[in-house]
């Protein structure tokens, strides 16, 4: 029951790193935004090794419910509030770019994961709230993007019978197995020429010197000119300016047996801290409530806590929903101090550039995050890499 629903049963398809090697490019992380890096960079004909701790997608990338949403965690007319007019449509705009660029992954490589677009819905859970998601609707129609009124009426019965009164459907979203497709892009990156390493956690990075940079595991080394750190949560394990921009916070899940269909998209409501969908075999993802328990739930252990799923069963109960719960899962997310990812150069590590601090959004921005830092190794800049630059911090 602790295996997350996406990742049963673990698989390894790579060997242990033994030994010293050399490479152009090292990427630690074998995630969503380290697998996007290594499969960018290795269309160019440079040499890569990917370094992933235990086995590609088994940490966040494999333990969340597998949304393609747009935006950051704040809705719209917040991120405008906070980061300005321009930024939030800017930032805004990158999410919907990742996701294009991850359905077109899917097709050129073959991935089979389940992708879907059929849009999602935010919910709202008080008057305060449905008076948020309308100006968030109307906001995002002014700037071009897609947001839709939904009436009660028009909710799922399963959604009325839970209290709801009202959404927003959002018809460019989208939905896939999410470890899947970083198992896919993984396999494709091999494809091209990049060495992969599970089981390899790095215990040392020294990019002290670009050029020159050392990288370390239990059984080996690594030489590279440059390191990609693509560890979120773990982002101040190896980078010491990161260790207090990143803090490591747990998210609760679960899934059912089959059900009869109950919800036609991914759905999230109260102010994002709850989200569900139901898959194509009929199987109920629910994750969330991190809100009862903010301080408890922190750190890297993927405990499962007792008193929020028992929870989320009584919520999935007032939607009618029937099927037994089969998995009951945990997984670590790694939020930024601002809540908007650190994607580019290190302060004190001249060697490397980082992918991290994704903030519950990794499939909203990693993948082009990915593709961004290869650019940015390559060609010394990219626009994403400005956006969200680790260095605002200072």
């Amino acid at each position: 029951m602790s295996v997350s629903y996406w990742l049963h049963p673990l698989t390894t398809h790579f060997p242990a790193l033994e030994g010293k090697h050399t490479c152009d490019i090292v990427v630690i992380g074998g995630g969503l935004c380290g697998t996007s890096a290594a499969y960018h960079l290795a269309e160019t004909g440079i040499s890569v090794v990917l370094l992933e701790a235990r086995t590609l997608s088994e940490s966040a990338s494999g333990r969340n419910a597998g949304f393609l949403l747009q935006g950051t965690a704040e809705r719209y007319n917040r991120a405008v509030g906070l980061m300005g007019h321009e930024k939030a449509k800017r930032v805004h705009s990158w999410s919907l770019e990742n996701h294009r660029l991850m359905a077109e992954a899917i097709e050129v490589e073959k991935i089979d994961c389940a992708y879907q677009k059929r849009g999602s819905l935010q919910l709202a859970g008080s008057v305060e709230e449905e008076e948020e998601l309308l100006e968030s609707a109307k906001l995002l129609n002014a700037d071009g993007f897609q947001a839709n009124f939904v009436s009660q009426s028009e909710l799922a019965p399963a959604l009325q019978k839970a209290g709801f009164a009202m959404g927003v459907h959002l018809p460019e979203d989208g939905e896939l197995h999410p470890a899947a497709f970083v198992r896919g892009i993984g396999l494709a990156a091999a494809n091209k020429g990049v060495q992969l390493f599970e089981n390899s956690r790095v215990i040392e990075l020294d990019a002290s010197v670009p050029g020159e940079v050392k990288v370390r595991t239990e059984s080996g080394e690594i030489q590279a000119s440059l390191a990609i750190v693509a560890t979120n949560a773990r982002a101040g394990d190896l980078l010491p300016a990161l260790a207090d921009k990143v803090d490591p916070v747990r998210g609760q899940m679960l899934s059912t047996g089959p059900n009869d269909p109950l919800f036609n998209c991914p759905i999230y409501a109260n102010h994002g801290y709850d989200y569900w969908r139901q898959d194509e075999k009929g199987c109920v993802v629910l994750g969330g409530w991190r809100n009862l328990d903010p301080d408890g739930e922190v750190g890297h252990h993927e405990d499962i806590q007792a008193h929020i799923q028992g929870t989320m069963v009584d919520f999935l109960k007032r939607m009618g929903v029937e099927a037994p719960v089969v998995h009951r899962w945990a997984g670590i997310m790694g939020f930024s101090r601002d809540g908007l990812p650190m994607v580019g150069p290190v302060s004190g590590a001249p060697g490397a550039l980082a992918g991290v601090g994704f903030t519950g959004h990794g499939f909203g921005f990693a993948f082009l995050a990915g593709k961004a830092l290869a650019a940015q190794a390559l060609e010394g800049q990219h626009p994403f890499c400005v956006d969200f630059d680790p260095r605002r911090f200072l």
